[in-house]
């Protein structure tokens, strides 16, 4: 019976696919714990940060290596063993991670190289919600297009997991917000949030409204992270030397994009990707420390955090994907 139990307490759940498809393709199992080798550790997770680009893995817009596979990239909790040569990270440690694929899981062996460490200020389910979200956020406003006091910015998706992050970061840079979301109940939010005015995306008088409060000169920035939806209205609204900035496409891709009108009103078009800025230990460092300084400072307020067990994975990805989530996801061991 020992043996049994010894067993029992080695296995931890996981979220697996063994094909791509829509969110019922998520099934939850258990499978052995492994041990850490060198350079890694193993965690306890007590939180798993859900994103748009996980929908991409599970329903075949983003190709797989194999199957099954385990979706998810971001994650925070407790180290509970460590891996030969590893100094730097103890047993007991919060950490927490921004990109390593197979998330999903309730215990996990990991790199040390892109963990960071979790300040004390901060829960586990705090930092599931930041990590990828603060750090897009911070690439946004810091490096993409840095805002400035005086700036007006349109922010789309503007009560999401970055969305809303942009918008509070943004605000508290001395810019005037612009949001747009889904739902009256939304809109809500985003005010709540900080925005100076809030539309909703499908009310299509909001172009007419955005050239209203700026007097006909369009908005400096506009962080769009919706895409096929909302682009070509955003190109309306950006006023000459402007920038257009598409960090994701939860509606899709743009079916155009119209290069003669961007040239004609000398209108820059930026598409970046975090890895691009992440690409090493200090980079990291240096986002991580600024993003839970932002924090640390009330910047960000209280999180807006949706949550799901990890179980229901799949119900937490349809929702998303019907954009009935308000705030960042994750789930819950």
């Amino acid at each position: 019976m020992s043996g049994l139990v010894t067993e029992i307490a080695n296995k931890s759940g996981i979220v697996k696919i063994y094909k791509q498809g829509a969110p019922s393709v998520l099934g939850y199992e258990r499978e052995t714990m492994t041990e850490p080798g060198p350079g890694q550790v193993r965690i306890r997770q007590e939180a798993i940060g859900l994103n748009f680009v996980d929908t991409y893995y599970r329903d075949g817009k983003f190709p797989v290596r194999s199957f099954p596979y385990t979706p998810g990239v971001e994650a925070a909790g407790i180290i509970e063993a460590v891996g030969p040569w590893v100094t730097e990270f103890h047993v007991g440690d919060r950490v927490g991670y921004h990109f390593i694929p197979g998330a999903y899981a309730e215990s996990r062996v990991v790199s040390t190289q892109q963990l960071v460490h979790i300040p004390d200020t901060m829960s586990s389910e705090e930092a599931a919600a930041l990590l990828v979200k603060g750090f897009t956020a911070r690439m946004l406003v810091k490096e993409v297009h840095p805002v400035k006091p005086g700036d007006v910015v349109l922010v789309h998706a503007a009560a999401g997991g970055v969305g809303a992050l942009v918008t509070k970061w943004a605000k508290a840079l001395g810019a005037t917000v612009i949001g747009t979301t889904g739902s009256e109940e939304k809109k809500k939010v985003v005010l709540a949030n900080g925005a100076d005015y809030v539309f909703l995306a499908e009310c299509r008088e909001f172009v007419h409204s955005v050239l209203e409060i700026t007097g006909g000169r369009g908005v400096d920035v506009v962080f769009d992270g919706v895409g096929k939806d909302t682009f070509a209205h955003s190109l309306e609204l950006i006023g000459k030397g402007g920038k257009i900035v598409l960090y994701g496409s939860s509606s899709g891709q743009p079916e155009h994009i119209d290069h003669a009108l961007l040239r004609e009103r000398s209108i820059i078009m930026a598409t970046p990707t975090l890895s691009a800025y992440i690409s090493d230990r200090d980079a990291l460092d240096a986002y991580a420390a600024d993003t839970f300084e932002a924090f640390h400072n009330g910047i960000f307020g209280k999180l807006a955090i949706t949550r799901y067990p990890l179980s229901m994975a799949g119900q937490a990805q349809a929702d998303l994907e019907a954009r009935k989530t308000i705030g960042s996801v994750i789930l819950v061991p």
